[in-house]
């Protein structure tokens, strides 16, 4: 069973998949992006960026998105941030392997990221936050997803 506190923990999973509709999902006002707008490398950002309001000097690589994903200071009002992926089994489908397993770690880490506060003395600085990630797929057991992704949720 789904337990609903999970994606307001900090502390990891910060990844998980599920065959669900996101209107699952819908208290925690999730940032919905669409697989099929993400399969290929300038695409996957645009639509990352887009739903993100990311400024416009953002780059296309992961070093950007890191850096986009563990700032989003121009997105108030948030206590926790849900990512939810419809249709997560084209996300990259036309780029190399390696991308999407990269892209997946990057998700692990931003969530990672968000579970520590920074206290710098800085603008940048921040509470923690808990960052969690839902790749929806059509088959649990037959997806491009590491079988190590929790399922999340209801039975």
């Amino acid at each position: 069973m789904f337990k609903k506190d999970v994606l307001n923990n900090i502390n990891g999973p910060w990844l998980f998949k599920t065959d669900h509709q996101p209107d699952v999902y819908n208290s925690y006002d999730p940032v919905i992006l669409s697989g099929s707008s993400m399969q290929a490398h300038d695409a996957f950002y645009d639509e990352i960026y887009k739903k993100f309001h990311a400024p416009s000097y953002a780059g296309k690589n992961f070093n950007a998105l890191w850096d986009i994903l563990t700032d989003l200071s121009w997105i108030m009002n948030k206590n926790r941030y849900v990512v939810f992926f419809q249709n997560a089994e084209e996300v990259l489908i036309k780029e190399k392997e390696n991308a999407l397993m990269g892209f997946l770690e990057i998700l692990e880490a931003v969530g990672r990221q968000w579970s520590q506060p920074v206290h710098q003395g800085e603008t940048w600085d921040r509470p923690v936050m808990p960052f969690h990630s839902i790749l929806q797929v059509k088959e649990l057991s037959a997806s491009r997803f590491p079988c190590t992704v929790p399922v999340i949720g209801p039975v």
